[in-house]
This record gives structure tokens, sequence and C-alpha cells, in this order.
């Protein structure tokens, strides 16, 4: 974040902890800088692998094609034209790439350990015309990372407009598998060509440990599972690619698993989803290497970890504990393939669980001793994903949109599925690719059939005090209220009524992660589908350290249809970007077939919201008051100014409608 907005977080502070954090910042600042300069005479590649690197476990699988939206998406991606996070698509040139001596440019550019293996790893790009990509920039703002930074030293949230995720989300790589499921559908040896030309201009243009794109264990992670992805799935349907080039993707899966490992995002109190994707990458990446003491120990580590994670992060009504859909979405994709890829291992990668030495692992946290039982996944981690999909429906719309609650950074683990609305989450029960891709992975142990959990009446006692305001929506046709079925996520905090083409969702339930990295103002947030008409819907999220000050305006409680006290927040947004207290403590006290009540404390005195059906209108009162005239609202329209929801609604990260 720019120091501006540094120093009003620690002005926001209690001194001791504002020391703390400074302490910390500077400390872990000094650490990356120092290791930098050790290493910039080093080569950082690791040694290339020798005869029969990889280990192909993916079958053939039945893809087709049929509207040619797979081709449309792979030739954007050979083009290298990215749309992301609200960009637009772009043509990402580097920019040397206007000499005819490109690979020489940008293999100079490294520090001299590493210029000599990026230039051997460059030259092996001789397709005629192919352009490189520039992999450190910010295409929307223009504005380009050093290549010869350290990648835990690497700046970002320090520019107003400037957004690191925009060239984390394209070093993610996720538009590799999209080349390589068009050619499973229809075999172009052009397809395969540009993935074998692209790695490389990866790997040339990025030495393990520099750079932007090593900046993020997670980042790193999500790119490893992509690369083994792709290849899995062109090798699987005929693409032969030389020994030398498979030799060098060797390597770098071992250089990103030896990256993860040793910068793994635990901690024993705050861990989230970025510390699930590290270890779902190690999982990957070791199960494509062969057998050795290290990747060995990574698949171990990997699997004891998403035992214990799984259990921790997914709460028991199969919600996310990071107070967001999207972050669930993306925690959900990732433990399924995960554990779709460990359940399908062959006998001699199972025999791994009972040989591995626990003593050679020397990291925190620890590797078990084994050896272990087969499955390494215990019944409650099974029904905790069964849980965590009957979630994923519960909080899909008719129209197949998720509500949006909390963050939405439009985080992606694979990305199959051609032609998705961006809140689209159906997918993971019923995306043809996806079911596919689960079902191969895991010899037919996964996906595992969604449950739901139980809603249980709240029979709590009614509010006494008059209301402040009392609303009355009428629908144009009240026979789109008839037969709603509840639904209940106590533990995330999430309650409502659907039917085949209505929803009513109210949020209410308590931050489980103690920051709140993730979390909303939204409190008794209130969001209304009906015959496909949004009356009212969280307005998403947008931004978050490219743009401060949009980041709180959608965090805050004015974004959000919930009680309100002036222009006060329930918690302050003050404490950083990604820091919102529970003040609210918001509670439940009624819920019934037809009817909800629930308070919070977030303006000091409680404040309650009540919705029940009634008579083909849905009836929305906010208390305590003096009592209140009731306003009927027939539009979505007449809500909005009603409520001045004046924030654009942003279905995606960087997007706005």
């Amino acid at each position: 974040m720019s120091a501006l907005h540094a120093l009003k977080v620690l002005a926001a502070m209690d001194r001791k902890a504002a020391a703390a954090k400074v302490v910390s910042v500077l400390a872990r600042r000094v650490k990356q800088r120092f290791i930098g300069a050790l290493m910039r005479n080093h080569c950082t590649y690791p040694p290339s692998y020798g005869q029969v690197p990889l280990a192909r476990r993916l079958p053939a699988l039945a893809v087709t094609d049929d509207d040619g939206s797979l081709r449309r998406r792979a030739l954007l991606a050979a083009s290298h034209t990215f749309d992301l996070l609200g960009s637009g698509p772009r043509k990402v040139v580097h920019p040397a790439a206007k000499y005819p001596d490109w690979r020489d440019i940008i293999a100079a550019g490294h520090h001299r350990g590493n210029r000599k293996r990026a230039a051997s790893l460059l030259a092996m790009i001789t397709t005629p015309g192919y352009v490189p990509v520039d992999w450190h920039v910010d295409f929307r703002s223009g504005y380009r990372w050093p290549v010869r930074v350290w990648g835990g030293a690497t700046a970002y949230g320090h520019r107003h407009g400037v957004d690191v995720k925009v060239p984390w989300e394209l070093g993610r790589l996720q538009h590799l598998p999209h080349l390589a499921l068009a050619y499973a559908a229809q075999a172009d040896e052009r397809l395969a060509t540009e993935f074998h030309d692209q790695v490389l201009d990866f790997l040339g243009a990025n030495p393990p440990g520099w750079g932007v794109q090593w900046a993020c264990a997670m980042d790193v992670a999500i790119r490893a599972a992509n690369l083994v992805l792709a290849w899995e799935i062109f090798t699987a349907h005929g693409a032969r690619f030389s020994l030398e080039f498979e030799e060098e993707l060797a390597s770098s899966l071992s250089a990103h698993a030896r990256h993860i490992a040793h910068n793994l995002e635990w901690s024993p109190q705050h861990r989230g989803n970025h510390y699930l994707a590290d270890i779902v990458g190690l999982a990957f990446a070791a199960c494509a290497l062969p057998r050795g003491t290290e990747s060995d120990l990574w698949l171990v580590f990997a699997a004891q970890q998403l035992n214990a994670e799984i259990k921790h992060q997914f709460l028991a009504d199969g919600g996310n504990f990071e107070a967001s859909t999207a972050y669930h979405r993306l925690s959900l994709e990732m433990a399924l393939y995960a554990v779709a890829l460990i359940l399908g291992l062959d006998d001699d990668r199972k025999a791994v669980f009972a040989e591995y030495d626990a003593a050679a692992w020397g990291l925190i946290p620890k590797v078990a001793p084994g050896p272990m039982a087969w499955p390494p996944f215990s019944p409650e981690v099974v029904e905790r994903l069964a849980l965590a999909l009957g979630f994923s429906q519960n909080v899909t719309k008719p129209s197949g949109d998720m509500v949006q609650v909390g963050d939405n950074d439009s985080g992606r683990f694979f990305i199959l599925e051609p032609n998705q609305s961006p809140l689209a989450l159906g997918y993971l029960v019923d995306g043809r690719l996806t079911q596919a891709m689960l079902t191969a992975l895991s010899g037919g142990a996964l996906p595992v059939p969604p449950r739901f959990a139980a809603t249980v009446a709240i029979d709590g006692a009614m509010p006494t005090e008059s209301p402040s305001v009392r609303l009355r929506l009428v629908a144009a046709d009240p026979t789109a209220l008839d037969g709603l079925e509840t639904f209940a996520c106590p533990d995330f905090g999430l309650y409502g009524w659907k039917n085949g083409r209505s929803f009513i969702s109210i949020r209410c339930g308590r931050l489980h992660d103690g920051r709140g990295a993730h979390a909303h103002n939204d409190q008794l947030a209130v969001e209304i589908e009906i015959d496909g008409v949004a009356w009212v819907r969280d307005p998403g999220s947008f931004a978050y350290t490219g743009d401060l000050a949009a980041r709180n305006a959608y965090r805050s409680a004015l974004a959000h249809f919930v009680p309100r006290c002036g222009q006060a927040e329930p918690a302050a947004l003050n404490q950083g970007p990604f820091h919102l207290d529970d003040s609210a403590q918001a509670r439940v006290l009624r819920f019934s077939g037809q009817d909800f009540v629930g308070s919070h404390q977030g303006f000091g005195d409680s404040v309650w919201r009540r919705l029940r059906i009634e008579d083909g209108a849905i009836v929305i009162e906010d208390g305590p008051g003096g009592g209140a005239d009731e306003v009927v609202v027939t539009s979505p329209d007449q809500l909005a100014v009603l409520w001045r929801l004046t924030v654009p609604f942003s279905p995606a990260y960087g997007v706005q409608v």
C-alpha cells in the first residue's frame, strides 16, 4: 500500500500493535533484500532431470467442441490476447519483441547467474514469428515490475492505479489448459507448439525466485498445477514433446515446488485460501515428478495438510470460513482437484505413504511420521466436501449466478468450462468438463454428490420495538413467490428462500478467520432475484490495492442493502485493506418458513432487521424506531433510489456494469 495509506492504518492501531507491525514489515523486507543480494551471481534454475522426467496420470477424455468455443478461447491465448480482471482483450507483447535478438535481450536482463540458462531456454523457441509475452506488466496501467528484484522484496500496492494482480493473474498460466482442451477436441499441432513455446518463454523470462511472478507462493502454486494439467491433457490426447522440453518442464516444476515449500503462507492463527493453494500446488508438482525424497515428502505433506485444512477452512454447513462465496468457489475447486488427484494415484505412488521419511522434511508445519493409512482422507473430509458442494447450490440463484458475499477477486484454480458467467458456481456440480476431469483424476472416486446442511427453525423472541423502516416489495407476478423452500447456512451466516423463479437471502453470521480479511460490512444485507431480475444485490468488490478508495467503498455498509445509521460503519474500514473486525456480532433471533429476524451491535446499540414473505410480497422492517409508515416498492430502481445504492455493480474483479 502507499506510504500515506500505511500511515493511516498505523494511526488507527494502538501503539504496541503499530510498533510490532512496523518491525515485522521492515524485518521481512530486509531479509528478502538480503536474500536477493546473495543470489545475484547464482543460477536459481535447478539442474535438468534425466530420462523420463514426467509421469502422466490423466487418461484421454471425451472432449467435444460443437460450438467452437474451446477453439476460439485457445486461439486468443495463442495470439497472446488476454482479457483479465476487467482489462478487455489486450495483446500483451514484451518490449524486446521488436528486435530480432529479443531472446538475447531478455536473457541479458537477468542477473549474471541466470543469463546462460535463460538464454538456452529461450533458444529452444524456434517457431518463426513467435512473439514473446510481457509477463511483468500490469497491462491496464502500463506499470512494469523489474525482473531483477528478488520476488519476496517486490513492491506492490505502492502506486495508485497499479495492480499487481494483473501480472499475477497472467502468470498463473490458466490459459495453457485452454490450448490443451482445444487440442483434445481437435488435434492441431500448432496448439501444442504454442504451449511448448509459451512455457519456455515464461521460464526464460522468469528465473526461479526473481521478479513479480515469484512474489506470492499462491500464484506459483496455481501456475505449477496449470502447467501439469495442460501437459497432461496434451499428452493424453496424443501430443508429443521433445525429451529436452520435458526435462526443462520437470526442472521448472521442481523449482516451483521448492519455492512453495520454503515460502508456505501458513500461520497457526491466520491462514486461508493462500495456504490451501500452496499445498495443492505441491500435490500437483509432486505427482508429475518422479519419485524421490523431495517429491515423496511434498506429496505426503500435501495429503496430510489437506486432510486438516479442508476441515479447518470449510465449516460444518459447507460454507467457507473466509466469509466470501467467491473464495468458497476458489477453495472448493482447489480442494476437489487435489483430493481427486491423490485418490487416483497408482500403486507405486500409494506406496509413498508407507515408505516416506518424515525426519527429512525439516520445515514448518511438520510432516507427521508414517506409515499413513490409505486413503489419506478421513470420512469427515469427504463429508465436508459434499456439504461444500451443497452450499454451492444453496447460494446459486435461479439465473445461475451466485450470491456475492464478501470479497470477489475472480480467483480460480482451473478454468475449464467456456462461456461462463463470472458469477457461475454450478459447474462444480454439473459442469461437463469439470466433472469429467474430477472423475478421470480420481479414478471415479470423485465427484461426490452434494449434501445439504439441515435447516433448523430458530424460534426466538420477536422484536418488541416499533420499526424505523417498513418496506413492502411487490413483485409484478406475486406467484413467483409461491412454493419457496428455506435454506440455512448458520455457520457461514446466510439464510433464505428459493424456488425455480425467485431467490431471497439475508446475511447474518460471525467472522471465523479472526481478522475479516475478505469480509464486508454486510451484516443483515438482503439480496433478491425474481424471474431473472435482480431487485437488490451485493455490489461485489471491484478492486483491491490498486484503488484503496474503491476497495473501501465496496466493503462499506453504504454499498449494501443493510440497516443504516447515518454514515456509520459497523466495523472500521481503516484497519488495512484486508482487515475487518467482527464488531457487528451478528446473530439470528428467528428463522422459520416465512420469517427471519436478526440483529447486530455494530452501531453500539443493537439494531435489528425482520424479513417476512406474505401475500405475494417481501416485507422488510428495520428497528428500533418510533414507528414508520409502510413504503410500497414496485421496482429495483425505486429500491436503489430509496436506499441510495449508488455503487456500480461489479460481477468480477476490475469490472463495473
